[in-house]
């Protein structure tokens, strides 16, 4: 399934972005501890510092590296993707004796393994480092760290997936963001219009339904730092834990019918799979009717206003589609 020459070729082709983005992330969060740690220090030992308790602590909720380890997802997929399109080099890969399903599990397996080893080792030298600086606290540790690696990895698959649908590094980007957004604009777009439609008052808009049943379910929540995540234990009870785990297979298994069955021939274009074109043109259209009609609507509320913002919404959607989706980069 992983083929030892394949990933060595893998791991050259981009050498030395895997190895500074492996140091940068592995000592990040040691690195902001002693700097805070240093910082207290100082503090204590000024007179004009006034600080709660003489015992230092460290809030691993709002660690840079542990709310932006994410991006490391996008950078490899891109990487393994849309830039080895970009550089023709897909092809040669392709070319190589091995199944694309090979090919596949074998960029995969490097990528999620890099982020998973990131996130080990940082984990223990923090832990390390914990045990000598003996902080009064340390909330969010272990919850934190485990977050920030299932995110990662389901952003990951996300991108990845993306990545084996599309023939460019760009389209790669605002597939994947599309479907991070995604659930807004299939639920929540026709329910804010039928809320609009049916009079109901805001009912159908209610704060709740957003919350509990269109978050949980939208890759974007997940990279936002301090939602809703933090709520939840370190074990996999929540959905703040199994809803990404879910997506990510998902995004997994997509990637793989998709890298299996798509064609050499479109590489360029906007999707490799010339039969989703259309559909898509079709979705990008109703999403920008249904979004400039209540942006219409919402700025002087009118029907007028809505009408017009629907009628700017479809052309805008229409000639958006078309430039993106039909025109060879």
């Amino acid at each position: 399934m992983v083929k030892r020459q394949l990933l060595y070729k893998e791991w050259k082709q981009s050498e030395l972005t895997f190895i500074l983005v492996v140091l940068v992330a592995v000592l990040a969060t040691p690195f902001l501890v002693l700097m805070e740690y240093s910082s207290f220090q100082k503090c204590l030992n000024n007179i004009w510092c006034v600080v709660d308790t003489p015992r230092f602590s460290y809030n691993f909720m709002k660690d840079a590296f542990l709310s932006l380890s994410w991006l490391m997802g996008i950078l490899f997929a891109v990487i393994q993707f849309g830039f080895e399109r970009n550089k023709g080099q897909m092809d040669f890969t392709l070319s190589l004796p091995f199944s694309r399903s090979t090919i596949y599990h074998t960029k995969f397996f490097l990528g999620a393994g890099i982020i998973a080893i990131v996130h080990v080792a940082s984990y223990v030298l923090t832990y390390l480092l914990i045990l000598g600086l003996n902080p009064l606290e340390t909330p969010g540790f272990n919850s934190s760290y485990l977050f920030a690696l299932v995110s990662s990895l389901m952003i990951y698959s996300l991108f990845f997936a993306a990545g084996t649908l599309t023939g460019s590094a760009i389209s790669q980007a605002i597939v994947a963001f599309s479907t991070a957004i995604l659930p807004f604009l299939v639920i929540g777009l026709p329910i804010v219009h039928l809320d609009f439609i049916m009079k109901t008052s805001g009912i159908w808009v209610d704060k709740n339904f957003f919350t509990y049943w269109i978050e949980p379910i939208s890759p974007i929540t997940y990279i936002i730092p301090g939602q809703f995540q933090y709520a939840y234990p370190i074990w996999f009870t929540g959905e703040g834990f199994i809803i990404p785990i879910v997506m990510m297979v998902l995004f997994y298994l997509i990637g793989l019918f998709s890298f299996i069955k798509h064609p050499n021939e479109r590489n360029g274009r906007f999707f490799l799979h010339q039969t989703i074109d259309r559909p898509i043109q079709i979705m990008v259209i109703l999403f920008g009717v249904l979004g400039f009609g209540w942006a219409g609507f919402t700025s002087d509320n009118s029907i007028f206003g809505y009408v017009v913002g629907m009628l700017i919404g479809g052309i805008v959607g229409a000639l958006t589609s078309y430039l993106l989706i039909y025109r060879k980069r």
